[in-house]
């Protein structure tokens, strides 16, 4: 299975780095690793990693539940687990509206 087409990969963001910047694209590389070590790091270590204008990635713990298989109807545990939520921030969801007729 390929990557969709309108896919924001790693890969995207270090060319646009390297487009802007003139960095090597190793170099680049490493900036998205490292921004990207940093959100993980921050929710592991908090809980919570903000980004000013874009918007907050908040993990909570979801308890152990009896869930079913909607096709054939069995039942299953699914396990405690911790899921990683985002909340736009109120900048971006304005930005995102006013341009709304350019989203297909």
């Amino acid at each position: 299975m390929g990557v969709k087409k309108n896919t924001l990969t790693r890969e995207h963001l270090a060319r646009a780095i390297k487009r802007e910047t003139g960095l090597p694209i190793n170099r680049a590389l490493e900036i998205v690793d490292d921004v990207f070590e940093s959100l993980v790091s921050e929710l592991c270590d908090n809980g919570v990693a903000k980004l000013r204008l874009f918007g907050t990635f908040s993990t909570k713990k979801k308890n152990a539940r009896i869930g079913r298989n909607p096709k054939s109807l069995v039942e299953a545990i699914i396990p405690e687990r911790i899921v990683v939520k985002f909340k736009v921030a109120p900048t971006l969801k304005k930005r995102i509206n006013s341009n709304i007729h350019l989203i297909s």
